[in-house]
């Protein structure tokens, strides 16, 4: 499975088609995650999407989910936005949410900074900011295994 993950495109709707190309441009995509700030960018783009499961960020007024969980092959994924989770002072809440949660990858966004680390065999994923260009893709096998990488335009 070949997953996109997206964050913080700010109505950047240009960016994330094209962040959408290059990605098709290597394979085809089974899902696109965005992870907030940009709540509605996705459904105004003119092409048929994928399967989408989005959280909102501290920009996407008028959403409360700003924390949720899928399985997608096997694996068990916290998707959030960050800030209630502080990750501009470190990931240490939010690996353990997702140790309590038992996840293999906990993905978010609002530092606007990309960044890719396992601590404790989970995955800690920002992707950056789709704004810039910045996106990430996860390869998921059907044992639930995880290969990301991150990718900019």
């Amino acid at each position: 499975m070949r997953i996109v993950v997206v964050s913080d495109s700010h109505g950047a709707t240009g960016r994330l088609s094209t962040i959408l190309m290059a990605a098709e441009q290597a394979g085809p995509i089974d899902a696109i995650l965005h992870l907030g700030d940009g709540y509605w960018d996705l459904r105004e783009l003119d092409t048929d999407l994928p399967p989408v499961y989005q959280v909102a960020g501290n920009c996407d007024l008028g959403h409360s989910d700003t924390l949720d969980y899928v399985t997608l092959s096997g694996a068990r994924i916290l998707l959030t936005h960050g800030h209630f989770k502080h990750v501009k002072e470190g990931t240490d809440d939010l690996l353990e949410t997702a140790m309590e949660e038992k996840c293999q990858a906990a993905l978010y966004g609002h530092t606007h900074c990309q960044k890719m680390e396992w601590r404790n065999g989970i995955l800690l994923l920002n992707p950056g900011p789709a704004q810039g260009g910045a996106y990430a893709l996860l390869n998921i096998n059907r044992s639930g295994a995880i290969d990301p990488e991150l990718c900019r335009l």
